[in-house]
């Protein structure tokens, strides 16, 4: 008998803390997360620009560090370039809004975009911020 008092009880505890779980991960593609993105300097498609991991590509000289990085606790760097031309970081935070779709929020006061992302393969992205 107290086991059958017990059990809606224990249903219940499992239901609230499994909709108690961390959600900034919900909605980030696989092989996007924790990785360095860099604009590859490549012609558009469709209006989406082409980055493409460290390594995997020659920077074009005098074009600049534009990218960034995503991650799954919901933080968000842009990588970009600073006063005397070296590397800036910009960090800010991530919402999931919807298939591929991010709202970004930079900590230095610019004003939040939507950031579309479309995966190519295991070391190339195309992105769109609007």
């Amino acid at each position: 008998m107290r086991c059958l008092l017990f059990a809606p009880l224990v249903l219940l505890l499992l239901l609230v803390l499994g909709g108690c779980q961390d959600r900034a991960d919900a909605g980030v593609p696989a092989g996007i997360a924790g990785k360095d993105w860099f604009y590859a300097h490549l012609p558009e498609e469709k209006g989406l620009l082409t980055y493409k991991l460290p390594g995997t590509f020659e920077p074009k000289a005098g074009m600049g560090i534009d990218g960034f990085r995503l991650e799954t606790d919901g933080t968000f760097v842009r990588h970009t370039q600073g006063p005397a031309d070296g590397p800036l970081d910009i960090p800010g935070t991530w919402q999931a809004e919807g298939a591929g779709k991010y709202r970004v929020s930079l900590r230095n006061g610019q004003p939040s975009f939507l950031l579309t992302l479309e995966l190519l393969d295991a070391e190339t992205l195309r992105a769109r911020e609007n």
